[in-house]
Formats: structure tokens, C-alpha cells, sequence
């Protein structure tokens, strides 16, 4: 006898890969297909005779709802999407088709798992988000903290951790610290229990379900009992085959980490490396656009507009400011006598004990030649600025040993004062050169005389 066609299509509808129910007019479901298992995590058996609603995500319940009684009126809804909570309490992203059977008073739908394809939306939007931040980003403090948003969206950072690898020592600097108990720290040894060490040291990916074996490095110093709790996942950061450093997440979810999350994660590290070398050759490129070779010291554009900033600010609050513009004497001597090599060395001799004998604030810089400039701020008295002019004829009029060769120079110092001397950047340096030569041609004369 052949088997009726209803066993043959129930049959056939159990191998479905998507879900087929029937729902009353209360929203309980009458039937529903053996792939409920699959999809929702219950069976057949658990869901027949419940109500539908109680599987739907909270956030999502009304629409739900909403669109059930649209269904019910009459209106089909071929392409409808919500959430459904599994029997393990993980969220499932549904697609629904679905009609309502006027003669029968149900509701008959087909429903399709877009987990996958969810999941793999949220990260090519998570990607485009990260490229964007990666040229956008004005420093690496805004890259990290905007990239550790983005990452919060798609997988779980209680602790994160960008660190950067200091060559030549096992110590890493940490660039990002984003955790509960913690302040970041301007530099920390690697234990060999180190998540980021592990890491840093092997340049591969780290993923893993407890931190027995592999801790943070910051938990290792506070000796903190947390150690053996969570789960890691750490990747290296790479640029042109030198490992600069790790960004290390972890979370406390038993579910922990997958390998789409490492994927994922990767393509966050690559981002972030690939914007840090770029930062750095930006800086730079920046640093010899503004700065002499030979020296270090600020050049004469970089000198200026840092006279210019300074003069607006003086003005503003009313205060003094002091330029003083040097050139060596005796240096065109030693330079002939002793070749080019030694000129540089001595010029960039000179620079260090110029910078020794001026604060921090202060501008030091290198013009062209022999000739330097300081930028004095914040001048209260004259006293203070004799007091430097003093520090500096000191140190340049000590001996330079060069290679072997001692060698004796002086300096000349021409000094301008703001206000008096000029209100604007052009009067300063033309008062303060013209100082300058004044004072080396006095030593030239006092020199012929002796």
C-alpha cells in the first residue's frame, strides 16, 4: 500500500535545513518541524503546545507581535527578521515567511537561521568601521580608544590591552589600558606568564580558554588571584616583519573566544599596525622637515613659527620673552684645519651644551652655519636673562676634544627682549644679529689690540 502523501511531505519537510511551524490564534505553536532542534536548540516535543512569544528575544517581543497581528489581518510579511533566545541562551538571528491561513486560523512560516550571515555583516561593517578609524584617527590614542568601541560591539573586552614592544629589553610600553582595576603603566617587564609577552616574543596569536598557563601581565605584579579566570585571546602587532608590539582582550563569558574572533581580531591588529607605522613615518618626515640634520635642534622654519606662537602669547599676557643669536668664534679655524667631519662633530657638541644650560621650555636652534638661536619665555627680570648668556660663554669657551684633537672656540651673543626691542618676529632678529655682530666685532678689535 503506498504511504500517504501527508507522511511523505512531513518526511520531506523534516530534512528541510529551515524551520516550518504552525501557529494558532493564541500564537502556540500546533507544529513545527524536527529542525527546531537545530536552530532553536529545543525539540519538537519541548516546543509543541508553547507559546511563541516565550522564545522571542525581549528587545524584539513587540515587533514581533506587531507584525503577528499584521499576519493575522491578512497581510503576508515574506521577509521579516528578529531574534529568538536558544535553549543555551545564545541569541539567533531569524528570517521569517509568513501567511495567515483564514479557513484554518493559523499562521504558517518558514523560518530561515541568518546567524552566519548576520555575524558576517556586523564584521564587514566592523571592518569598514576600523579602516575609516585607521585614516582618520589624528593620534594613536584616538585609534586605540575608538577601535576598542568598535570591538566592544562585536565581541567581549572586559580587559584590553594595546602594549608596544621596547627593543632591545624585555619591557613593553603600555600604549592602551582599558580595565577595571587597572591604570596603565608607562612600562612593564614581560613575565614568561605574560599574555602579552607570549605573544610579543613568538609573533603568532594567542587564544585561549583559561589563564592558568598565560595571565596579563599587569595581574603577574599585583599578584592579583584573577589569573585563573577568563579567557585570552592576544595578536601580535606586525609592520614589515618586526614585531612592535600585542593587543590582548579578554572576558570572563564561559563561552569565551573563537576563531572568528581571532580572525577578526587580526584584522584589527593589522589595522592598527599599519596606521602606527604610518604615524611614525609621518613624524618623521615632519622632524627632518623641521629639524636639522646634523644637530637634532629645531631648524630656522621651525624656530620662527615657535617665535611666533611665543610673541602672540606674550602679548596676551603681557609678559616678557628674550632672543638670543649666537654665531662661534674661531670655528671657520677649525673647520679648515681639521676637515668637515670634525666641524660637524663640533657643531653638534656645541648644540648639547647650549640645550644644557637653558630649561626645557626653551627653544634651542641651529639657523644654518655656526649660528644658533634660544628662545627665552616667561622672562620676569634681566638678571635672568644675564644668567644664561653667563651658562652659555662658560660652556662653548671651555675645550672640545674632537677624536683626539682639543680645540678651543668662544661665541657671541646678541640679545633681544620683547617688548622693548621689537613687537614683531623680523624687529626681534634684526635687533639680536646686529647685537651679535656688534659683540664679535668688539672681540675682533680687543683681540688686534692685544
Amino acid at each position: 500500500m503506498k504511504p500517504e502523501i501527508n507522511d511523505i511531505a512531513a518526511r520531506v519537510v523534516d530534512l528541510l535545513m529551515d524551520v516550518v511551524c504552525v501557529v494558532d490564534l493564541e500564537g502556540n505553536f500546533v507544529y513545527i518541524s524536527s529542525s527546531c532542534k537545530k536552530v532553536f536548540g529545543y525539540t519538537q516535543e519541548e516546543m509543541l503546545g508553547t507559546n511563541m512569544v516565550n522564545y522571542v528575544h525581549p528587545e524584539d517581543r513587540d515587533k514581533t507581535l506587531a507584525v503577528a497581528g499584521q499576519i493575522m489581518r491578512g497581510k503576508e510579511q515574506p521577509y521579516f527578521e528578529n531574534r529568538y533566545l536558544r535553549k543555551d541562551g545564545t541569541t539567533v538571528y531569524i528570517m521569517w515567511a509568513a501567511r495567515w491561513s483564514e479557513n484554518d486560523k493559523v499562521r504558517v512560516a518558514v523560518a530561515r537561521d541568518i546567524t552566519e550571515y548576520k555575524r558576517y555583516e556586523r564584521i564587514q561593517s566592523s571592518m569598514y568601521k576600523l579602516s575609516q578609524v585607521a585614516h582618520q584617527a589624528s593620534d594613536l590614542s584616538e585609534l586605540f580608544q575608538r577601535g576598542h568601541n568598535i570591538i566592544n560591539q562585536f565581541i567581549a573586552a572586559e580587559s584590553y590591552v594595546v602594549a608596544m614592544a621596547q627593543p632591545g629589553n624585555n619591557r613593553a610600553k603600555l600604549a592602551h589600558c582599558m580595565d577595571g582595576k587597572y591604570q596603565p603603566k608607562d612600562s612593564i617587564t614581560l613575565s614568561e606568564r605574560s599574555a602579552l609577552g607570549e605573544v610579543i616574543r613568538s609573533g603568532r596569536p594567542l587564544l585561549v580558554s583559561t589563564v592558568k598557563e598565560f595571565a596579563l601581565q599587569l595581574e603577574i605584579e599585583a599578584n592579583s588571584e584573577s589569573q585563573d579566570q577568563g579567557n585570552w585571546l592576544g595578536v601580535p602587532l606586525i609592520t614589515r616583519d618586526n614585531i612592535i608590539g600585542a593587543l590582548v582582550i579578554r572576558t570572563s563569558r564561559a563561552d569565551g573566544y573563537s576563531r572568528h574572533d581571532l580572525k577578526l581580531m587580526e584584522f584589527v591588529a593589522e589595522q592598527f599596525a599599519l596606521t602606527i607605522e604610518r604615524k611614525e613615518y609621518e613624524q618623521k618626515l615632519h622632524h627632518m622637515a623641521s629639524h636639522d640634520w646634523l644637530t637634532g635642534l629645531p631648524n630656522r622654519l621651525l624656530f620662527n613659527d615657535r617665535l611666533d606662537v611665543a610673541i602672540k602669547r606674550a602679548k596676551r599676557v603681557d609678559e616678557k620673552l628674550a632672543l638670543l643669536y649666537m654665531d662661534l668664534d674661531g670655528f671657520k679655524e677649525v673647520n679648515d684645519s681639521l676637515g668637515h667631519a670634525k666641524g660637524d662633530l663640533l657643531l653638534s657638541k656645541v648644540a648639547n651644551r647650549i640645550k644644557s644650560c637653558v630649561r626645557e621650555s626653551d627653544t634651542v636652534a641651529r639657523m644654518g652655519g655656526d649660528e644658533f638661536t634660544v628662545l627665552l619665555t616667561e622672562i620676569h627680570d634681566h638678571d635672568a636673562i644675564g644668567l644664561v648668556l653667563e651658562k652659555i660663554n662658560n660652556a662653548v669657551n671651555k675645550p672640545f676634544v674632537l677624536e683626539g684633537k682639543t680645540v678651543n672656540i668662544g661665541i657671541s651673543i646678541g640679545v633681544a627682549v620683547f617688548p622693548q626691542d621689537g613687537q614683531e618676529r623680523e624687529q626681534l632678529l634684526h635687533v639680536a644679529d646686529n647685537a651679535m655682530y656688534d659683540e664679535k666685532h668688539l672681540r675682533t678689535k680687543q683681540k688686534q689690540i692685544k
